[in-house]
């Protein structure tokens, strides 16, 4: 429970006012003696006292909070994420305020939390072709993890080169024999930006592509692709998945049709490597991607778009 300044006055047997001034830094303006700043000041760190948000932005403070949106919670890729906002959140002194979207689409309901809170910015999490809701906030600094259509709000968006992505995939089922490769992944604007570059590169080496595109996410899209996939003459064909879960999904169809093909996921979320077997795929760079944009919205110094090089991981999945 929230210490109050009344509990703290109530425990020095001092008036309200005089620890509302103290707390306010205007003690000395009103003659209060230094000693007995130093007893209020004292007392309100024992008590664990935090200024209430909503007073320091009616004193044209900034309230230290910061709105986090995240496109989607149950994806362990975005949990990794707001971990690491909250490191930079507790090591800077600021308090985060999370919402979350329905089915990756927002409503006025699920911004709602931000807007009763006195945030001093926001750092939306996941990719979307559309951001209109955004306009809501004003000149506030926005920075997104992410990927964005043309005419973004936000000021600063940081996301994972996808074609430096696809190339160190490539490369690496091309040195392990594979000429030929499927991309799973869910109809999402970031599955479809990625396919964009598995194709692009796919073409540059010489290695043929197809894509196959769910309307189910993570593991059932894995899961159903590939059994599509055998379904035909699979051959040498690697499979491409566009996330972790999903290529869960599809050595899950591998295992139970007995058939064995290279599969790569991305994200390096902690099951790709508890998994069995455990899955290839490339390490986007969480901290450096939560820092900057933790940074972007406290203290803003760049924008535009930041594009991050991944970093691939070999296991026994490839």
């Amino acid at each position: 429970m929230a210490v109050s300044q009344k509990q703290i006055a109530e425990r020095l047997g001092v008036s309200i006012a005089l620890v509302s001034r103290v707390l306010s830094g205007k003690a000395r303006e009103v003659g209060i003696a230094d000693a007995t700043v130093e007893r209020v000041m004292k007392v309100a760190e024992e008590m664990g006292y935090v200024p209430s948000a909503a007073a320091l932005t009616l004193k044209g403070k900034a309230s230290r909070t910061i709105g986090v949106v995240v496109y989607d919670f149950r994806d362990p890729f975005f949990g990794a994420i707001i971990e690491q906002l909250q490191a930079q959140a507790h090591e800077q002194d600021y308090s985060l305020v999370l919402a979350g979207f329905k089915g990756r689409h927002p409503e006025s309901s699920d911004l709602a939390p931000l807007h009763k809170h006195a945030i001093d910015g926001l750092v939306v999490i996941g990719s979307a072709d559309r951001s209109e809701w955004l306009a809501g906030f004003g000149k506030m600094p926005v920075a997104r993890i992410g990927h964005c259509g043309a005419g973004e709000e936000a000021s600063l968006r940081i996301g994972i080169d996808e074609e430096d992505a696809a190339l160190q995939l490539l490369e690496h089922l091309w040195a392990k024999g594979c000429r030929h490769c499927a991309f799973i992944g869910s109809n999402l604007f970031s599955h479809s930006l990625r396919y964009q570059s598995l194709e692009k590169v796919a073409e540059s080496l010489g290695m043929g592509v197809e894509n196959h595109v769910w309307t189910s996410d993570g593991f059932e899209a894995g899961l159903q692709a590939t059994r599509n996939v055998l379904s035909g003459n699979a051959g040498e064909l690697a499979l491409v998945c566009a996330t972790d879960v999903i290529a869960m999904g599809a050595l899950h169809a591998l295992h139970n049709a007995g058939a064995s093909l290279a599969v790569t996921g991305f994200d390096d979320i902690p099951a790709a490597a508890q998994f069995i077997p455990p899955i290839t795929t490339m390490r986007q760079p969480i901290r450096e991607m939560a820092k900057r944009a933790f940074d972007a919205v406290v203290a803003p110094s760049e924008a535009g778009e930041v594009l991050l090089k991944g970093k691939l991981v070999v296991r026994s999945s490839s």
